[in-house]
């Protein structure tokens, strides 16, 4: 349909999949009714973006991907490249404390229960690593404004120190991609070494995944951790609003700065304090946080990356470079956010 010049109708596709399912696909009998059904939701989704990212020109070929900045044509899934996954509807499923219930598989024992009281829309079951997952779609009401104990914060976010706080509060970066690189290293040297699709080959590339999951496990944990006790913390957080994607091209310090994961403390930062009832200021990237003086508003033009404290050539005061940032970044975060004031 798409190669004759038409938008493919995912309608139409699916009535021809059921009139030759049970000659060609039988083994879709022997899951739940939503696996179908919502793969053919994802495409219709997928579909919707690619027309949407192109706005009529027919500048993708099916299988290519488009132009930079523009979606690409739908991708068949794999179940030997992509990661395993599949939905189901709220009256497939049934959760019960912490089990979870699955047609044509029966009662599963989940690792916790579910955290939250509401309705339930769907579910998510997805394969990461040899370990499976379950996200539960529940809709709930919005939480009441929490009485936070501090007024406003400024946030560096770093490499040395993952995140200074202006109040001199710092949280440690613990680089857990970095410490284990000896063990990654040695991994992929070995799946290097195997014949690939052989028994052996499968069972390295899974060690390998599993350490892959370990590391940012650990890592999401650190984050969440962080970014909720900074949330709940602070009614106003300023933080800058960095081009993550520009500062990955400098590859000396594309491997810290991915293990910092600094796009996703920020996301978290956002939804997180909105939830509770405060607010994120972003400062513009370019605003010279690190090279003013906090105390004066002197800005030391020479500064370098590798000065850690300097000295203020208005007042003489001693600054830590990131302590310093954090202060400059709460101040202009309260300047923006009183010049948009009603």
């Amino acid at each position: 349909m798409y190669e004759s010049g038409e938008q493919p109708s995912i309608w139409q596709i699916k009535k021809e999949f059921n009139a030759i399912k049970g000659e060609q696909f039988p083994w879709v009998y022997d899951v739940a009714k939503d696996v179908a059904e919502n793969a053919f939701f994802n495409l219709s989704a997928a579909f919707q973006n690619f027309f949407a990212s192109h706005q009529g020109q027919r500048n993708g070929e099916p299988g290519l991907a488009a132009t930079p900045g523009r979606v690409g044509y739908p991708r068949f899934k794999s179940r030997k490249r992509d990661k395993l996954s599949f939905g189901l509807n709220n009256d497939k499923f049934k959760v019960d404390g912490h089990w979870l219930w699955v047609p044509k598989l029966g009662w599963v024992n989940m690792a916790e229960e579910l955290r939250f009281e509401g309705k339930i829309l769907g579910a998510t079951i997805s394969k990461q690593a040899d370990w499976w997952y379950v996200s539960v779609h529940v809709e709930v009401e919005d939480s009441e404004p929490i009485d936070f104990p501090n007024e406003s914060v400024g946030i560096d976010l770093g490499l040395k120190s993952l995140a200074v706080l202006s109040d001199g509060t710092e949280f440690e970066n613990q680089e857990l991609l970095r410490s284990e690189l000896r063990k990654l290293k040695r991994l992929n040297r070995e799946l290097s070494r195997r014949q690939p699709g052989s028994h052996r080959w499968r069972k390295t590339q899974r060690k390998l995944a599993r350490l892959h999951r370990c590391i940012a496990d650990r890592r999401y944990d650190t984050i969440h951790k962080m970014t909720t006790e900074i949330a709940r913390s602070y009614r106003l957080i300023g933080i800058e609003d960095l081009n993550v994607k520009g500062m990955l091209k400098n590859r000396r310090l594309a491997l810290s700065l991915s293990d910092a994961a600094m796009g996703e403390i920020c996301r978290q930062l956002v939804y997180k304090s909105a939830w509770l009832g405060g607010q994120v200021v972003k400062v513009d990237r370019f605003f010279a946080s690190s090279k003013t003086c906090s105390e004066c508003g002197h800005v030391h033009h020479d500064l370098q990356l590798s000065d850690r404290h300097w000295t203020c050539q208005g007042c003489g005061t001693i600054h830590d470079r990131d302590w310093n940032a954090s202060k400059n970044i709460e101040l202009e975060a309260l300047r923006l956010v009183s010049r948009f004031a009603p």
